[in-house]
C-alpha cells in the first residue's frame, strides 16, 4: 500500500474498477463500520466490538468469518450481501490528515497508487474532461464523508456503552457438521441481561442520546452468527465434494 493525497491534476488520468475494492475484504473476516450502518448491516452480519491491540480502544465491526482472514460473504467474485459496508465500497480511497508543515489539521482525501483498483482498463475516472470532479469521485467524498462525519456518533455510543458496563467478551465454541471444532474469541458484544437491568434514568439518557437503536441493531445481529455457521457448513461441503471428485 502507498497512500498518497489525491490531486485532481496529477492523477486526473487513473482509471479506477471499483468493482475491485470488494476483492480486498475477500480475506477480511473484520471490516469496520460507524454507528450510521448499523441498522442495515444487522439484517445480515453480526455486528461485533474489537479493542485496538495498539491503543485498546473499542471500535465496532461487522463479522464475515469465523477465523481470521475468512470472509464467508466473498464469492469469488464480489461480496454476495445486499449491503458492503463503507469501508469496501470507498476503496482505494482513504482518509489522511494534511502535511503537519502546512499548518492545517484538516482531513485530505488519500488514494493507495499500488491498488488492484487502478487499472488502465478502470470504467471510472477521478475528473471530468472539463476538470471538474467525476461523479465517480463525488460518490467517493459522500462515502468517506459519512465515514468522518459517523466518528462522532459511534465513539458517543461506544463511551456511553463502556459507562453503563455494557460490552461484554463472547466466546463461541462452534462444531462444524463434520465434527470440526472452532474457537472464536476476543470479540464483544453487548451484555443483553446487564441491558435489561438498566434502571428507569439510564434508559432515559440512551433515549435521548439517540443510541437506543444502535443498542437493538447490536443485540438482533446476534442472531447472524447462525448464518455465518451454516455459511461454513456449505463451504466446507462444496470442498468435501470438490475433493471428492478430484480423487
Amino acid at each position: 500500500m502507498h497512500l498518497v493525497e489525491l490531486s485532481r491534476a496529477e492523477h486526473s488520468e487513473l482509471k479506477i474498477n471499483p468493482d475491485l475494492a470488494e476483492a480486498s475484504a475477500a480475506r477480511q473476516h473484520l471490516i469496520p463500520i460507524v454507528a450510521s450502518e448499523f441498522r442495515r448491516a444487522a439484517t445480515q452480519y453480526p455486528i461485533v466490538f474489537a479493542k485496538n491491540p495498539e491503543t485498546g480502544r473499542f471500535a465496532p465491526y461487522v463479522l464475515n468469518g469465523l477465523e481470521p482472514e475468512e470472509n464467508l460473504f466473498w464469492s469469488g467474485t464480489k461480496m454476495d450481501v445486499a449491503y458492503v459496508p463503507l469501508n469496501i465500497r470507498r476503496r482505494p480511497f482513504f482518509v489522511g490528515t494534511a502535511d503537519p508543515s502546512s499548518g492545517a489539521n484538516d482531513n485530505v482525501l488519500c488514494i493507495d497508487i499500488e491498488s488492484s483498483c487502478i487499472s488502465a482498463s478502470g470504467q471510472k475516472s477521478i475528473v471530468d474532461a472539463d476538470g471538474s470532479d467525476s461523479p465517480y469521485l463525488k460518490e467517493i467524498l459522500s462515502i468517506v464523508g459519512k465515514l468522518v462525519d459517523g466518528q462522532k456518533r459511534t465513539s458517543s455510543f461506544i463511551n456511553t456503552a463502556l459507562s453503563l458496563d455494557l460490552l461484554c467478551p463472547i466466546v463461541l465454541d462452534i462444531v462444524l457438521e463434520d465434527g470440526k471444532s472452532l474457537h472464536v474469541e476476543g470479540l464483544y458484544s453487548i451484555d443483553e441481561d446487564r441491558f435489561r437491568s438498566l434502571d428507569k434514568d439510564k434508559i432515559e439518557k440512551l433515549w435521548n442520546e439517540k443510541l437506543m437503536d444502535l443498542i437493538y441493531s447490536v443485540i438482533i445481529s446476534t442472531g447472524q452468527i447462525s448464518n455465518l455457521i451454516r455459511l461454513r457448513n456449505e463451504r466446507e461441503s462444496l470442498n468435501r465434494a470438490w475433493r471428492d471428485n478430484e480423487n
